[in-house]
């Protein structure tokens, strides 16, 4: 039974000057090496999610960079917002980049839905309503697309993608910003039973537990780590830990899902 390959890149935080360093990382750096592992796995991945906080604060020259480098991969992408990126400026993007590529079935960086290999998965924007301290929540308009898309979906095995963790990780500041309306997001989830996982960036960390019968997984950035279980950000310093990292998930056609967290040297 083969399944379907999903990798998932997250909270990238590049700058709009490719110079700049994030928190003292070259996240430039961290994100080719990153590519690099996921290019070396076998089998290659069929497509990659792009959780979010892509670019630091939005800088239009980087994300006309990181679209460029997307364009250049064997694999199609998809992108959703976090906290730190523009949308417009990744709608305005994304959809220049797909009128102008000669090879449409590679970039489809707005796409907010897709069913492939049995699956249906559907990305959704949580950065309504920001608290300015890096919180976020999905618009009304956004939980009535994710119950449109969980109707059409009915007949196949569902993941669920977004920026903001779901779920508090037990860390005070972090829990402060989660996903401000989880309540709602999860009392539309409670509806399918067919939905199997949903996956997230936005918490620096790797997390896989179960609730109300879903998988969720909260995936490690591509810039920096931050340190688990603290009352206040810390960045990781456990050097099995700090490195850049990612994610494969492993979808079979009968609903089963394999996954690990790839680390590379920084």
């Amino acid at each position: 039974m083969t399944p379907l390959v999903v990798a998932q890149i997250t909270d990238c935080h590049l700058q709009n000057d490719p110079r700049q360093d994030y928190r003292g990382q070259n996240v430039e750096q961290h994100l080719d090496r990153v590519v690099e592992s996921l290019l070396l796995q076998s089998p290659l991945a069929d497509l990659i999610l792009w959780t979010g906080d892509l670019v630091h604060h939005g800088g239009p020259e980087g994300y006309q960079r990181l679209s460029q480098r997307l364009a250049d991969l064997p694999v199609p992408s998809y992108w959703i917002p976090g906290n730190h990126d523009d949308v417009a400026l990744m709608q305005q993007v994304g959809h220049q980049d797909s009128n102008q590529t000669d090879n449409p079935t590679v970039r489809q960086l707005n796409q907010r839905s897709l069913v492939t290999g049995g699956w249906g998965i559907i990305l959704l924007d949580s950065t309504s309503e920001p608290d300015g301290q890096g919180g976020g929540s999905l618009a009304q308009c956004e939980l009535d697309f994710l119950q449109q898309q969980l109707q059409n979906f009915q007949d196949y095995h569902c993941l669920v993608v977004l920026h903001h963790n779901p779920l508090p990780v037990g860390s005070d500041w972090q829990d402060q910003i989660m996903l401000g309306n989880a309540d709602l997001f999860w009392r539309v989830l409670g509806q399918h039973s067919h939905v199997r996982a949903v996956i997230n960036g936005h918490v620096h960390q790797p997390s896989d537990r179960m609730h109300n019968g879903v998988r969720v997984m909260m995936t490690p950035a591509t810039s920096v780590q931050f340190k688990a279980a603290c009352p206040q950000l810390v960045l990781e310093d456990d050097p099995d830990l700090r490195g850049p990292a990612y994610r494969l998930l492993a979808l079979y056609p009968d609903g089963r899902i394999e996954t690990s967290v790839k680390r590379v040297a920084g």
